[in-house]
């Protein structure tokens, strides 16, 4: 079996039409691995089906609720919007890859300094994205970092605290990067 592998329905207009699974290289935490599906399919459900990241959920499934972020290339993005085929040789990290950093630990402390304990569809969107401010390597403004958690949308906690644990987070990042520099 090559690239395309089966075929898989697919309705263009008024007309359906068949069209192959393709079989996508890419490294998904740090592994190679492989995928096969409809080449449209959302990376999300491919995620969640084929390899079993539950941490990736995809609630609203365009791109408004952030509960399906990823990394993609070292960029957070939501994956219910990325159709399976934009994956081949990209690297996706995922909050099952991400939890084993120590832009994660430095997360995971920050909350639980705060007492902080996020409900298990938040916290893998939120702690991902708070690590998203940890890899710019600078420290955002405030505007910028309201602005990133927002993409995520969480009831189970107030805005205010997870913006606190945030601002600890790259706290304790920033003091780790003048105590190395020293």
């Amino acid at each position: 079996m090559g690239p395309l592998d089966q075929q898989a329905p697919v309705r263009d207009g008024r007309h359906a039409r068949r069209i192959r699974n393709m079989t996508v290289n890419f490294i998904l935490n740090g592994e190679d691995v492989s995928l096969s599906a409809d080449p449209m399919d959302r990376l999300s459900d491919v995620l969640r089906e084929q390899f079993g990241l539950r941490s990736v959920a995809s609630d609203c499934r365009v791109g408004q609720c952030g509960k399906c972020l990823v990394f993609m290339d070292g960029k957070l993005v939501n994956s219910c919007l990325v159709p399976a085929f934009r994956v081949r040789g990209v690297e996706i990290v995922t909050y099952e890859g991400f939890s084993s950093t120590e832009d994660h630990a430095a997360v995971h402390e920050a909350f639980e300094r705060r007492g902080l304990d996020l409900c298990a569809f938040c916290e893998p969107a939120v702690h991902m994205t708070v690590g998203s401010l940890l890899e710019t390597g600078h420290r955002p403004e405030s505007d910028h970092i309201a602005e990133v958690l927002s993409s995520v949308y969480c009831t189970c906690t107030d805005p205010i605290s997870i913006l606190e644990a945030a601002n600890d987070a790259l706290d304790a990042k920033e003091g780790k990067k003048h105590a190395r520099s020293r």
